[in-house]
């Protein structure tokens, strides 16, 4: 069973508040999307969209619309589930939702290995900072989130997933650092960095670890802010720049030797990956997930 057509489509279009974006979402025309779109305000007599400048916005009706929608898909999902269930199958839609790193270096290998065994699932993902994955959970845009830190929300659990450590990169044979295997965290204020946006769950992790070494991350020369892992690597391979960056995510730079690790005396900044959803029972596919990718990485260490 399905949640009416007209209905996911003004899902997409809220999401992305962008009607060619939520067409190729759903690999339909931008005809088709306002169409339906208009169709729909027909039907309730009222706008769901208008515009403030060059930006498409939800109306009062369109966010209220949204918030009843986003729940009847949710029960929907969940009905889906148990008749599978009732059938014996393992089938249905899981929605996820992850951070940056994880979501191009960790999650990519797990979801294939995920859809080999469990080929009936049908598995979107969404991914962005780990501010705004909270923010899909809470509105009910995925099931389950992989996020690089916890956060204050006491609406939201938090469960450790993986070990990992953000390490100081440059590029391969930076002269700053030439035949300098360590540095200390001192000379950290005296380069250039190019660090993720402010949101960023790794941003956060960066800030408290310099804190315990009485260094504020105001202190640090951020020259650049960039919105990605992957722009930010570019952006050093040219430049002399530096950056924390996860170790999961340099592995081919390193190997290729385009990169390297500049180690800090007395210093390391480890973290761990969290799945996180808001509080109460988890649906049955998301911690069928959960407990997969979680057996996957036990088996690796």
């Amino acid at each position: 069973m399905a949640i009416d057509f007209k209905m996911s489509v003004f899902i997409a279009a809220a999401r992305h508040l962008n009607f060619t974006k939520a067409a190729q979402e759903l690999n339909i025309s931008q005809p088709a999307i306002s169409k339906n779109i208009h169709e729909l305000e027909i039907h309730t007599g009222r706008n769901l969209f208008e515009r403030n400048g060059n930006r498409l916005v939800l109306t009062e009706t369109g966010q209220l619309l949204l918030n009843y929608a986003l729940q009847i898909q949710h029960i929907y999902n969940q009905l889906n589930e148990n008749l599978d269930i009732l059938d014996g199958r393992t089938a249905g839609e899981l929605r996820l939702g992850a951070s940056t790193t994880i979501s191009h270096y960790i999650i990519p290998e797990i979801l294939a290995d995920f859809h080999t065994q469990y080929p009936l699932i049908k598995i979107k993902t969404l991914h962005g900072n780990s501010k705004q994955v909270e923010e899909w959970l809470q509105q009910k845009e995925i099931d389950l989130g992989i996020v690089e830190g916890l956060s204050d929300n006491a609406s939201m659990k938090y469960e450790e997933f993986l070990k990992d450590e953000l390490v100081l990169v440059t590029r391969h044979k930076n002269p700053l650092v030439a035949n300098r295997h360590a540095i200390n965290p001192e000379l950290l204020k005296e380069v250039d960095f190019v660090l993720r946006e402010q949101g960023s769950g790794t941003n956060e992790v960066i800030r408290k670890a310099l804190m315990k070494i009485g260094i504020g991350l105001h202190e640090l020369n951020v020259k650049v802010v960039l919105a990605s892992t992957e722009s930010i690597k570019n952006f050093l391979l040219t430049t002399n720049c530096f950056s924390f960056l996860s170790i999961h995510a340099i592995t081919k730079e390193l190997k290729n030797e385009e990169l390297q690790i500049v180690e800090l005396n007395d210093f390391e900044i480890e973290r761990y990956f969290f799945f996180v959803h808001p509080q109460g029972v988890i649906g049955r596919l998301p911690d069928n997930f959960r407990k997969f990718a979680m057996q996957r990485f036990r088996r690796q260490s």
